[in-house]
Parts: structure tokens; sequence; C-alpha cells
């Protein structure tokens, strides 16, 4: 894939930058994001929105208060889940990416090549898995105390 978007700005006369990299991450996360939030759509009831605007609702309010609190746990996972394929990311980065425009991946990736400061690059991998850790340990307090709060207004 990043042989086959070098080739295409190429073709097409882009010249590799940050901007191709956003247009690479964003081509193959796209897919990754849309079966997220199609696995939360699924379990859209429209039912609520035609409610809202029999209540006096317009579709913008009505989007805002009912559409988007509902599909936003899935716009959330996906946005999440976007951004760790890309900090992944190294192959499609580095044959789009041109000089100057460094992703962390492709940073890293040269200090272990051209450096000798392993303790940095242990110590930033340290911090990424901490900081993981920390999001993934959120994540779980905030979704387990919601599905408390809807258990106990149910009884």
């Amino acid at each position: 894939m990043g042989i086959s978007l070098l080739m295409m700005f190429t073709a097409i006369g882009i010249g590799c930058g940050m901007l191709t990299v956003f247009i690479a991450h964003v081509t193959f996360c796209v897919s990754y994001v849309t079966m997220t939030v199609l696995a939360r759509l699924q379990d859209f009831d429209d039912r609520i929105i035609e409610a809202a605007y029999d209540l006096g609702a317009s579709p913008w309010y009505a989007f805002f208060k009912v559409t988007l609190p509902i599909l936003l746990p899935g716009i959330i996972a996906g946005g999440l889940l976007a951004f760790t394929l890309s900090i992944d990311d190294f192959v499609i980065t580095f044959f789009v990416t041109g000089p100057g425009s460094d992703t962390l991946p492709l940073k890293i990736y040269s200090m272990i090549k051209h450096s000798r400061q392993m303790p940095v690059i242990n110590s930033l991998s340290t911090l990424m898995l901490v900081f993981t850790c920390v999001l993934v340990a959120a994540s779980r307090f905030v979704s387990n105390r919601k599905q408390k709060r809807v258990s106990a207004t149910r009884k």
C-alpha cells in the first residue's frame, strides 16, 4: 500500500510531506473507523429521532442532542483505533513521507539505526506503554461506571 500510494502521489505531482502522510493514514484507517461506527449504528433506533422531531426539535438540535450522543462511543472507539494504527504504522509512512516531516515511528527508527541513544528510546517506549495502559484503564473505569449507572436506573 505504501508503494502504491507513493506511485499515485508521484503520478499526480504531489510532493511527499505531511499532507501525503495524512492522506495515507486516512486511507488505511477509514475502513476501521467505518466498521466501528457502523457497529454502533446497527443498534441505533430511528424512533428516537422521530420522537425528538415530534417533541419539536429541529434537525440540528436532534442531531447534537440525540444522534451524536448515541454514536459518540463508536466515534471515540474508531478514533482511538485509528490513532493506534497510525502510531503503529511504519511501512506506509516510510514510503510517503518527505524530508523534514518525521513521525514518531520514523524518528524512533532513525534513532535506533543512526545513534547510540538507546536509553532515550527505551524510556520513550516505556512512556508510550504507560500512556496506553492509563488510557485503557480510564476507558474501563468510565465504561464500568456508566454500566453501574444504567443498571441502577433500571432497578
